[in-house]
């Protein structure tokens, strides 16, 4: 018996994939990004990072503690070591 393979799902995501991922309508996914705690999307890539996403809905249903950090997004580790 052969299993279909899970399908790969990238770290950072066009808003297409957010919606197909996380199940959202347009509708929503732009309720959404106007909420300054929604992490926003990268300028340059035009993507944004799913991790981020995730732990905004995890806050959201009440999983996790704390609010996930404004304007989260991705930064490389020496541009980390700056701040």
């Amino acid at each position: 018996m052969s299993e279909e393979p899970a399908p790969h799902w990238p770290r950072f995501m066009s808003d297409k994939e957010l919606r197909a991922y996380f199940g959202l309508s347009e509708r929503a996914l732009k309720r959404y990004r106007g909420l300054k705690e929604f992490p926003q999307k990268d300028v340059i890539a035009g993507k944004t990072d799913s991790a981020a996403v995730a732990r905004f809905f995890d806050w959201v249903a009440g999983i996790a503690g704390q609010p996930p950090r404004p304007n989260s997004r991705y930064l490389p580790s020496s541009e980390k070591a700056k701040e």
